[in-house]
């Protein structure tokens, strides 16, 4: 095998697992460990990036290692960080996060098994009525068929042996953190062998009986069968209209809003005043929310919801850089902390301190945000992961970086994702341009 990947960039000799062990530098290129340690300074002999510690403590370009040892690309002894997946030829080409699968699931892992066994202690506490239900449902039944799919990818298997710990413990976590849904229809299907029942007599309605009202936005005049199901609102189609316009649709939508579990559309520019009402009156049920040009009072409002699981934020635009950016402060008691989250145009100092409000929840994080450069933020931004490491996300699993416009460079990106998956190293940092993901919907 003679790749051009199996080959030190600086003194061409093929790589082993000794004094020529493949080196990754935080700019990215690959270099034979006995070459680092000849440098006269800490920098990258390709494009003179420097680099902070000794040759020995960067990363190993396990990928290297495996071409020389003749195993297959797509062999399942190895992982790519960057693609989440087996590796292909590409990564060897652009200097990927390759290493054996089982440093990758370590590094998924570290610390995360103590800290799942501390929360499970008060999770039984914080169980709502509305997930006992599936918890029931999921603990009381021998096994269960599952399907999960994401990120173009889909695992089926089957759980058994429910009665055992682990497994008990998984399905508990399932109903407290999945916003399962029943098929009802299929559920309430009569048995094949048993004879229908006569149906009763409909009563007959009267001449006088009024017409049924219109139906409102959030569809709370459900069956009883279904009434359990979430409540969804949409108010994209009158969100962007001013404070004189629409008057009617605005008031049925603060009619409906209390009981609300999923806002979406709202746009808070043109009539912040009825913005921050509907949000008021839904936040105490609310528990997905997409709000864009949020200002001080929407952003205090949506931080006292108190069963906010998943956020979608922007913030205006432009911002009186004169004005002192709002700061949010520690969540209030009873809340229970958003898992997912979507920043977007927020200033610096507001994100850092959502981010720290919700640094014991968070799991996953989409952030808008720019590498190193001449603008200001977000657009970019040369300390990222200081700001991620000062906001304490003990629980973060995965960080997409959001990039926006033309001025994508990929190798500034590389080194930003670098220095984040050091302060970060139980998260997977992607890229919105670098892994070609697109955007996230509620």
């Amino acid at each position: 095998m003679d790749l051009e990947c199996d080959r030190c960039d600086i003194c061409t000799e093929r790589f082993d697992g000794a004094d020529r062990l493949p080196k990754v530098l935080p700019c990215g290129h690959t270099a034979c460990l006995q070459c680092l340690r000849r440098l006269p300074l800490s920098s990258c002999p390709t494009c003179r990036q420097d680099f902070n510690g000794p040759p020995e403590g960067l990363i190993t370009n396990f990928l290297a290692l495996k071409l020389l040892e003749g195993v297959r690309l797509d062999s399942t002894s190895l992982w790519c960080s960057d693609c989440r997946t087996a590796p292909s030829p590409r990564c060897c080409g652009e200097d990927h996060d390759v290493m054996p699968v089982r440093r990758a699931l370590k590094r998924q892992l570290q610390g995360a098994l103590p800290q799942a066994a501390e929360q499970l202690q008060g999770l039984q506490d914080q169980c709502r009525e509305e997930q006992a239900l599936p918890a029931l449902t999921l603990l009381t039944s021998e096994s269960w068929d599952v399907t999960l799919r994401g990120g173009g990818r889909e695992l089926t298997g089957t759980l058994r042996d429910t009665e055992e710990p682990l497994t008990k413990a998984l399905c508990f976590l399932l109903a407290a953190r999945v916003a399962l849904t029943e098929d009802r229809a299929s559920a309430r299907a009569p048995p094949p062998a048993a004879a229908p029942a006569p149906p009763a007599a409909a009563p007959v309605p009267s001449a006088a009986a009024p017409a049924p009202p219109e139906a409102p936005l959030a569809a709370r005049d459900l069956p009883p069968a279904e009434a359990q199901l979430p409540l969804e609102m949409d108010v994209d189609k009158i969100t962007l209209s001013r404070p004189d316009e629409k008057k009617q649709e605005k008031a049925a939508a603060l009619r409906d809003a209390p009981g609300v579990t999923r806002l979406l559309g709202l746009d808070c520019e043109e009539d912040p005043a009825w913005s921050l009402q509907l949000l008021q009156l839904a936040g105490p049920t609310l528990e997905r929310l997409r709000v864009d040009w949020a200002e001080e009072a929407h952003l205090l409002a949506v931080h006292a919801m108190p069963r906010l699981r998943r956020l979608h934020v922007e913030g205006p635009m432009i911002y009186d850089s004169s004005a002192e950016p709002p700061v949010l402060p520690a969540l209030p008691p009873g809340h229970a902390g958003l898992q997912w989250l979507c920043v977007w145009y927020l200033p610096r100092a507001t994100t850092q301190s959502l981010l720290r409000a919700h640094g014991g929840t968070l799991e996953e994080l989409r952030l808008y945000v720019g590498t190193a450069g001449r603008k200001e933020w977000p657009t970019n931004c040369s300390d990222l992961h200081s700001l991620l490491e000062q906001s304490g996300l003990r629980a973060l699993r995965r960080i997409v970086l959001g990039r926006c416009g033309d001025r994508h460079k990929p190798a500034a990106c590389s080194q930003q994702r670098a220095e984040v998956r050091r302060v970060l190293p139980r998260a997977e940092v992607l890229c919105s341009k670098c892994d070609k993901l697109g955007a996230d919907e509620l």
